[in-house]
């Protein structure tokens, strides 16, 4: 089934395993328009020469699965990595009291990773909007995001910014809200919990709203989703 597919799904879950392995990684193959898991895999860490020998030994069961590379693929980070990221930089500064006691302090932080699902050429102009409203106790948690996921200000005019040690293109989720990939997850993630599934549909909700603009559309976001892990 796998070696003919057109189209696979990979996905790594790292809250089922037991403490002798990291991940449970799974590849799923579209078989009659229903998405089935074919290959479980149990990895002890993610380190990139565990995926190159889990996708040897995949190669070696199945000699005729797929090309040696995947050169249409697209190189994405992780939402939830992007949220603890910000989350520990507020603890890092000495803001988790601030944020876990003052609602509108968290929604302004909230409102940064929000940025990543909104279309990549709103992500800027929705900042820079978003930052000049920003209380000056998060002026440390600001400098940290734009330096390393927006860029920050320069003084040549033909490159206003400086380059982000993260590009948008990698931490941006916009390719990630089509309508089929949405669905093919929903096949894929089984181990979901409703309160997943509800959140999502209202980012989807929040997200096809034509009447809201790209900042209102930030900080309804900022509402729902959350830093820390439940």
């Amino acid at each position: 089934m796998l070696e003919n597919a057109n189209y696979i799904y990979l996905d790594g879950t790292f809250s089922v395993v037991t403490g002798l392995y990291f991940q449970l990684y799974t590849v799923h193959a579209i078989y009659w328009n229903h998405i089935l898991t074919v290959v479980y895999i149990l990895l002890p860490g993610k380190k990139q020469h565990l995926y190159k020998e889990m996708f040897h030994q995949i190669k070696n069961l199945i000699p005729n699965f797929g090309p040696p590379n995947f050169p249409t693929s697209i190189l994405s980070g992780c939402f939830f990595h992007l949220c603890q990221n910000i989350y520990l930089v507020v603890v890092r500064f000495g803001l988790k009291t601030l944020y876990d006691d003052n609602g509108d302090f968290a929604k302004q932080i909230r409102s940064l990773p929000a940025l990543a699902l909104l279309p990549i050429l709103d992500v800027i102009p929705t900042f820079v909007e978003r930052k000049a409203q920003f209380q000056a106790e998060s002026e440390h948690v600001l400098t940290y995001f734009e330096e390393y996921y927006i860029g920050g200000i320069q003084s040549h005019l033909s490159h206003p910014r400086k380059a982000a040690k993260y590009d948008i293109l990698l931490w941006n989720e916009q390719n990630y809200i089509d309508a089929e990939i949405i669905q093919a997850n929903a096949g894929v993630t089984k181990l979901r919990r409703k309160d997943q599934v509800r959140q999502e549909t209202c980012i989807l909700n929040i997200l096809n709203e034509p009447t809201k603009t790209a900042l209102e559309k930030v900080m309804a976001l900022a509402q729902i989703i959350s830093l820390k892990k439940s």
